[in-house]
């Protein structure tokens, strides 16, 4: 597993500024308890909820976040998780839900990888491209013109060099050497990306993630290459999510996150609300200072999905 420092993090989110949907405008977040408060103040239908840094952050489920689904859930409120997390498919991420004690449907789950059927027509169903994850069989199974790249410091040169693009879905089985070996492959010749998670960092057992959108960013700052990115903070994720709950107003769809530079850009891009946990990205962090250093606000602020704090405002 690949990792790197919050500061890292955080400045590559910052620099990305250009390649991200537009900030939106600035709210003065509300510091409440946790969910609950939230739905206490009415004015949600849909409650959508992020994974990692929410709900888990790779072990076990984080405290409170079954019974804030369950709480929900007695509301009569929508449920909806949008993850950026594709290394299986929505039904595999609900079933790892599921083994968490955490009560979501597969119908309930959505992710980049919903939309890469669309990503691969743009380019003729992915002829001539390759696929980079963990777990390729099934990616390939539904999209067989794709062509299996295992790691790439364990892979021939003459394997990739013919292929014209690549999905980079997961790097999380990569080594250092990996990485190096990968953008040594973009320097010889540049190649656009589809890449279904942005993510630059994930909040995994302690330590900090580097994610495909963090390398997909480095890649097209050095290469000038294209990425399709498909996951959050891109709106058209965020239009599944719609479509899934006709007729809901957008203003009445909650959406709970750890990262400003895709939830709350995403989310409140589309005219959702936002309500941004400490308990993942942010965690041990100013987040005052995080969230003015990004321009990025949500409307409210809670220590984590289920965790008491007392209640006060803070100013944008």
């Amino acid at each position: 597993m690949l990792s790197q420092g919050f500061a890292a993090a955080w400045d590559t989110y910052l620099r990305a500024g250009s390649r991200l949907p537009p900030p939106p405008s600035p709210v003065t977040p509300r510091r409440v308890r946790g969910l609950a408060k939230v739905l206490d103040t009415g004015g949600v239908d849909v409650v959508v909820l992020d994974a990692y840094g929410v709900l888990h952050v790779g072990g076990p489920a984080l405290p409170g976040a079954a019974e804030a689904i369950a709480d929900a859930r007695r509301r009569g409120l929508s449920l909806c998780v949008l993850t950026n997390d594709v290394t299986h498919e929505p039904e595999g991420v609900a079933q790892g839900l599921a083994a968490r004690g955490l009560d979501i449907r597969p119908d309930e789950v959505v992710s980049g990888r919903s939309l890469l059927p669309e990503a691969l027509a743009r380019v003729g169903g992915g002829a001539g491209w390759g696929v980079i994850a963990i777990h390729p069989q099934d990616i390939v199974a539904r999209h067989p013109a794709l062509t299996v790249v295992d790691p790439p410091a364990n892979t021939d040169p003459a394997v990739w060099d013919h292929l014209d693009g690549f999905v980079l879905v997961d790097v999380f089985h990569w080594s250092p050497a990996d990485l190096a070996a990968f953008r040594a492959m973009l320097a010889r010749r540049p190649r656009p990306l589809i890449v279904p998670n942005p993510d630059v960092t994930c909040p995994y057992q302690g330590r900090l993630t580097i994610e495909p959108g963090g390398v997909a960013l480095a890649a097209a700052d050095a290469h000038g290459l294209t990425v399709d990115f498909l996951g959050k903070p891109f709106p058209a994720l965020y239009g599944l999510v719609l479509e899934r709950f006709p007729g809901v107003d957008p203003a009445r769809v909650l959406m709970v996150g750890d990262s400003p530079h895709t939830d709350i850009l995403g989310a409140r891009g589309v005219g959702f609300r936002c309500l941004l946990v400490e308990s993942g990205l942010l965690q041990g962090q100013d987040v005052m200072a995080r969230l003015a250093e990004s321009g990025l606000w949500p409307d409210f602020v809670a220590p984590a999905i289920g965790v008491a704090a007392r209640a006060t405002s803070v100013t944008a």
